[in-house]
């Protein structure tokens, strides 16, 4: 031990310390020191509460909750978001919205921002304001039509998201007039499904504009339609198509689509809901589509220009403009049918014939003067009377019937039938209705004769003009050869004497 003194004077005793022990102990002492080593964070599983939603399956859940909120009045609060969902706004932003949306559940589209309205097409998309989803697709095209002028921005979102809306539900619902309202959408694959459409099932329903797209001469540059022709050319192009297609489709069993696309198509994946706020687990990422490609066939574009200009070459024709279009190679029978129609259209109507009306009271009158008449004359041999009687019971009445029919008209009743077919009996005329009667019995040919020499034209003349009367109101020919054509039949039943 030794000893010190401090400044105080006091010793500070110092101890000697035997700090050895055995070895055992000692390991015992370090192992209780050493720091066990952190396990590795990442490769725990996070409870299932604790997981991140995707801001889709956010703002789905947030719609839900909150379908059925009313708006209480609210003071217009601007908001401008880019992907804008319910946890962008403000306080004030959101009793605006709700405001808002309930005044355009009601039918009422008040001044908004198109912030708002993208938040209102993402709850629609989301099955959100509606019980069935042609009310979605109802609400959609007005919300549309409340504010796509306002902000042009909408044409492209909405074409885009209605035809798909359309698509997810499978409705029985054209889309032609939807993609037609955005150049974006026309540039792409649903224009040419829904003009696939239009040429197998609605050729009647194509337009102008429709045509145009299939057509490698510029029309809208000819000096015809700047100088006056464009009225005429939108009004015919799309008629003479019409009537080629149904030519084809009697004659050759093929549709004009059929006839000249070959094509097996394309199969595609249609991304849905691009740009939207969308939770992909409603109707998946994507919808397959088959699409024929009309607007890229060569035979098909070649035949449709070449029906465009004979029909630009016979109106000139007919409006006595200088000039023809050279290089139109269609067939003869097909300008000579385009010919015809466009002649029958610009042939003045004959005036009808005049209003005949009775009197029902002067008609009794003349029924009893003739009475009078008949009794003074009465013969009172009855001898002569007997000699009358018996001349009159030796004319048989199916002889009397068989020679004043032909003088008799021909009666249609149409109540039953569609209203296409009312229009297209009131386009005919009495020489067209005996001529359809005659093709109802055997000795056709022969009665069509006898008919075309009563009025002075010919058989063949008078079933194209049916035909033409049936292509302008029913969409289809009536007439195939010297027969009413199988599928209608059933139509001319009630076309009697």
């Amino acid at each position: 031990m030794y000893g010190s003194m401090n400044p105080d004077n006091k010793s500070l005793d110092f101890a000697e310390i035997d700090i050895s022990d055995d070895q055992d102990r000692s390991s015992a002492s370090i192992q209780e020191m050493i720091i066990p080593e952190r396990e590795n964070p990442s490769a725990q599983q996070p409870p299932l509460f604790t997981q991140e939603l995707t801001k889709e399956r956010r703002f789905l859940l947030q719609a839900r909750d909150f379908a059925d909120r009313e708006g209480e009045p609210a003071a217009y609060a601007p908001f401008m978001s880019y992907w804008p969902t319910y946890e962008h706004m403000s306080e004030s932003q959101c009793s605006w919205y709700f405001y808002w949306r309930s005044e355009v559940r009601m039918g009422r589209y008040p001044f908004t921002d198109l912030s708002y309205i993208f938040v209102y097409l993402y709850e629609l998309i989301h099955g959100v304001g509606w019980d069935k989803p042609d009310q979605g697709y109802e609400l959609m095209v007005k919300i549309w039509d409340a504010y796509g002028e306002k902000y042009p921005k909408l044409n492209g979102y909405m074409a885009d998201w209605i035809s798909d809306f359309v698509l997810v539900h499978q409705l029985d619902l054209p889309l032609m007039d939807i993609v037609t309202r955005s150049q974006s959408a026309k540039a792409g694959e649903l224009y040419d499904l829904e003009l696939t459409r239009l040429f197998t099932y609605e050729p009647s329903a194509l337009s102008f504009e429709h045509i145009l797209t299939l057509s490698d001469y510029d029309v809208e540059r000819s000096k015809f339609y700047l100088d006056g022709g464009k009225a005429l050319l939108e009004e015919y192009v799309p008629k003479v198509v019409i009537l080629v297609d149904s030519f084809l489709q009697k004659t050759t069993g093929k549709k004009l689509v059929d006839t000249f696309y070959q094509g097996r198509g394309k199969w595609i994946e249609r991304y849905l809901f691009r740009s939207a706020i969308y939770d992909a687990d409603m109707y998946g990422r994507t919808f397959p589509l088959h699409i024929s490609q009309l607007r890229k066939c060569p035979p098909l574009r070649y035949y449709i220009t070449q029906l465009v200009r004979c029909t630009e070459n016979k109106l000139r024709e007919l409006q006595h403009f200088k000039g023809r279009l050279r290089g139109v190679t269609l067939k003869q029978e097909t300008e000579t049918l385009i010919a015809r129609f466009l002649d029958k259209e610009f042939t003045p109507q004959k005036p009808a014939g005049p209003i005949i009306s009775i009197d029902p009271g002067r008609l009794a009158e003349l029924q009893k003067d003739s009475e009078e008449v008949r009794s003074m004359l009465t013969v009172e041999d009855v001898q002569s009377v007997e000699h009358v009687q018996s001349v009159e019971e030796k004319l048989a009445p199916d002889h009397l019937d068989h020679h004043s029919g032909s003088d008799q008209e021909i009666v249609w009743d149409t109540s039953s039938l569609d209203e296409e077919w009312i229009l297209f009996a009131r386009q005919l005329g009495q020489v067209h209705l005996e001529a359809l009667y005659a093709l109802k019995s055997e000795d056709a040919s022969f009665s069509l004769d006898r008919i075309a020499e009563k009025y002075g034209t010919m058989p063949a003349l008078l079933l194209d003009e049916i035909n033409e009367f049936a292509m302008e109101t029913i969409g289809d020919l009536v007439v195939d050869g010297e027969s009413i054509a199988e599928e209608y039949i059933d139509c001319f039943e009630l076309l009697q004497r």
